[in-house]
């Protein structure tokens, strides 16, 4: 049976909004950094991430935070700067191979800030220089990056290799009407994205297909708070089907598979991969007036959806804004008034037949643009480092 319409739930995850960071002890690291204050400047640098959270003398006491799974410790130890993060422990046996091949090969990387470092069978992340060498960009990437890798990645560890959790961060666990709420969406988005993924099948349009792939991975990160292994999971398989650059029908083979395997797993496992996490550094990007502009503004992206709603095609442009709407609030962070107007574009069009829900999502993202958003530049108007495939896409254009 054909999809008719796309239905909205108001997210389980629940929202986060960045401090704002002063930009100013930055600039004063750098400074302090360049006239040899080298202790001085990393203080400043740890100011400028956590302005929230009083900073320790790192020389005497250890600073720690929560970045998802990850418990991050740094500290001062004589000349040097050391930033840790507890990975997993590996498993025995022949897994362990394995495990420590994905860490080499997936993980470490020559001329990268942090390497993994083995101690017995535990594994951490490590960054470690001696402060007279430290600039403050280094220490910058290695407080993001760094945690970031570690959360990304252990639960794929635990769960396809056999590793142990180490020393990981405690995850609040949803209440049971949440649980049930949150199984519901997921059954229904995978059902969704079964019958949308057999249209693309039959229109053989690459950018049907774009807004597909991209659409089956932020939905459920904005209703969700998926953070266990059904999320490394997802992740592992869109690094094929919502990448651009492979073969479409290598997309199509490996969405399927993953659309079979998630619309297989049980209560009990999802639930598993539920909970709400805190991050001490938000591992979302700052949504601007720009970023909106450069979305729904006067841009080709908008004239695309605006031909689509006007033409036999109203489907791909309600997938598309669909796509669109769920991608800037998954990976921004929002003030609250924006973030519900961008919820509410969802909303108005949910269970709406496709060409009234284009329209009415067409004409809500120009409110936006027109309340909170500026004119963007040419810069502005590209695609966020192809994160959200599809965009730059005509909308006839067919296999």
């Amino acid at each position: 049976m054909t999809l008719s319409s796309l239905t909205y739930t108001p997210p389980i995850r629940r929202a986060q909004r960045a401090p704002k960071l002063d930009y100013e002890l930055l600039e004063l690291a750098t400074e302090l950094a360049n006239s040899g204050k080298a202790k001085e400047s990393v203080q400043k640098v740890f100011e400028h991430l956590f302005p929230t959270t009083p900073i320790p003398d790192l020389a005497v006491e250890t600073f720690r935070f929560t970045q998802g799974s990850s418990r991050v410790t740094s500290k001062i130890e004589g000349d040097s700067l050391t930033i840790s993060v507890p990975l997993v422990k590996l498993p025995s046996g022949g897994a362990a191979i394995a495990a420590l091949r994905y860490v080499l090969t997936k993980i470490s990387g020559s001329g990268q800030l942090h390497q993994p470092r083995l101690r017995g069978d535990d594994i951490h992340l490590e960054f470690h220089d001696k402060l007279s060498r430290l600039h403050p960009a280094k220490v910058v990437e290695a407080l993001r990056r760094m945690p970031a890798t570690a959360d990304g990645n252990d639960d794929w560890l635990i769960g396809q290799f056999g590793a142990a959790p180490l020393e990981r961060e405690s995850v609040l666990g949803l209440t049971d009407e949440e649980v049930a709420r949150a199984e519901s969406v997921w059954r229904l988005h995978w059902q969704e994205v079964d019958e949308l993924l057999k249209e693309s099948q039959r229109k053989r349009s690459l950018f049907f297909l774009n807004e597909l792939t991209a659409y089956a991975v932020y939905r459920l990160q904005t209703t969700l708070p998926l953070c266990g292994f059904l999320s490394a999971r997802i992740n592992e398989s869109a690094a094929t089907f919502n990448n651009s650059e492979e073969d479409p029908l290598k997309r199509e083979t490996s969405l399927a598979k993953c659309l079979k395997d998630m619309s297989a797993v049980s209560s009990e496992d999802l639930k598993k991969s539920l909970g709400h996490v805190e991050y001490a550094l938000s591992p979302l990007a700052d949504g601007t007036p720009q970023v909106l502009s450069g979305y729904f503004g006067e841009v080709q992206y908008m004239e695309t959806i605006d031909k689509l709603r006007h033409s036999a095609k109203p489907m791909d442009g309600a997938l598309a804004l669909a796509c669109t709407f769920n991608y800037l609030l998954a990976r921004f962070s929002w003030p609250d008034v924006v973030r519900v107007e961008l919820q509410a574009g969802l909303a108005i069009a949910s269970e709406k037949a496709w060409r009234d829900a284009v329209g009415l999502m067409f004409d809500h993202a120009r409110e936006i643009v027109a309340k909170y958003g500026e004119d963007a530049d040419d810069d502005d108007e590209e695609e966020d480092d192809g994160d959200e495939d599809g965009e730059a896409d005509e909308a006839d254009a067919d296999e």
